[in-house]
């Protein structure tokens, strides 16, 4: 048998058998491992989604830039579209306006030489262009009885007297309108023309046309010009000159110059707007000219702008009654740009700008 030191010594061993100390559970494995890979996978969400959202907040902030963008290019090009029809439609009223007074011009020029049907015809031409082209009713009438008068002509009606033929000799009259052409005798120069068609048909006549048209344009041009002031008369010389030939760009130039100043002055008093519209291009281009009463372009412009800030304070003043004060403040500023505002006004106008900025039009 051992001894019982040895016994001793095996006792811890068998009743560790008997009694086995319970070891300790390791945590499983798994879980330790999971969780890190849960932990990645959660940091990983955050991260892949996190550059996600500012993308679509860029590309919303750069499509409403976008947007923005056309809207403003829209915008300026409806402005400019619309300065654009306004422009052409002011281009198109000077056009007939001129065409108006031009066909008024020859309708008279017809009625004097006796072709009525045709001077009626320009006339209601005319209408079409301008009914209220000054002189039009009373000129149409006219034409309208000439017809009728020649179109029966009684029988036996005595015609009035009828002037002297000049029978010179061609040779001569035609040496006097070479004198009277080298002078500038424009006058006399078309009485002897005049002489040269009625009685000597058949002489030079391209001579002759040549001289009709170089004295009709330039007593045209003299009668428009300062200090003669005849429009309606260089009107009419330039229309029965460019019946013979076309003309030259300086005599268009007067010549539009002249229907200008006339149709500005048919609305005179009438519509301060239309008259302004008219004066206004022929102040930087001809201040001095002027018609037969002597008012300079550069005082009837005075005038009509003068009425025409007034017509403005006016409507102003009535766009306040429905509370439309911002357009009443434009409409001041431009009453000022025309003409100096009188005290009153003034005062008007700076009350309109405040109100303006601290109500806006309602």
């Amino acid at each position: 048998m051992p001894d019982s030191d040895d016994i001793e010594k095996t006792l811890p061993s068998a009743s560790g058998k008997r009694t086995p100390k319970p070891k300790e559970t390791p945590e499983p494995a798994a879980p330790p491992v999971e969780e890190p890979a849960d932990a990645a996978e959660t940091q990983q969400v955050p991260v892949a989604s996190a550059p996600v959202k500012p993308p679509r907040r860029g590309r919303r902030w750069v499509f409403g830039l976008i947007v923005g963008f056309i809207m403003v290019v829209g915008l300026a090009a409806l402005g400019g579209m619309q300065a654009g029809i306004s422009s052409r439609t002011s281009a198109e009223g000077m056009t007939r306006a001129i065409e108006a007074e031009t066909q008024f011009q020859l309708a008279q020029s017809d009625l004097e030489a006796g072709r009525c049907d045709l001077a009626r015809q320009r006339f209601e031409y005319v209408t079409e262009l301008n009914p209220s082209h000054p002189g039009l009713v009373t000129a149409l009438s006219q034409a309208v009885l000439c017809t009728t008068g020649t179109a029966t002509p009684q029988p036996g009606e005595e015609s009035g007297p009828t002037p002297t033929p000049d029978m010179r000799g061609q040779d001569q009259a035609y040496s006097d309108a070479q004198a009277q052409l080298a002078a500038r005798s424009w006058d006399q120069l078309l009485l002897t023309l005049d002489t040269l068609r009625t009685n000597f048909p058949d002489f030079h006549p391209i001579e002759v046309d040549g001289m009709y048209y170089v004295a009709l344009r330039n007593r045209g041009v003299m009668r428009i010009l300062p200090p003669v002031g005849d429009l309606e008369g260089g009107i009419y010389d330039l229309n029965r000159a460019a019946q013979v030939g076309p003309l030259d760009s300086e005599a268009i130039m007067y010549r539009q110059w002249a229907v200008s100043y006339i149709v500005g002055q048919s609305f005179w008093e009438v519509d301060w707007e239309q008259a302004v519209f008219y004066f206004q291009p022929l102040v930087a281009a001809a201040p001095n000219l002027h018609d037969i009463s002597y008012f300079t372009v550069q005082e009837r412009y005075n005038i009509a702008a003068a009425g025409y800030s007034l017509d403005l304070v006016d409507r102003a003043e009535r766009l306040t009654r429905d509370d439309h004060w911002c357009q009443a403040d434009e409409l001041m500023r431009r009453a000022a740009e025309l003409a100096p505002l009188s005290p009153e006004d003034q005062a008007l106008a700076e009350s309109y700008a405040a109100t303006c900025i601290e109500r806006g039009d309602g």
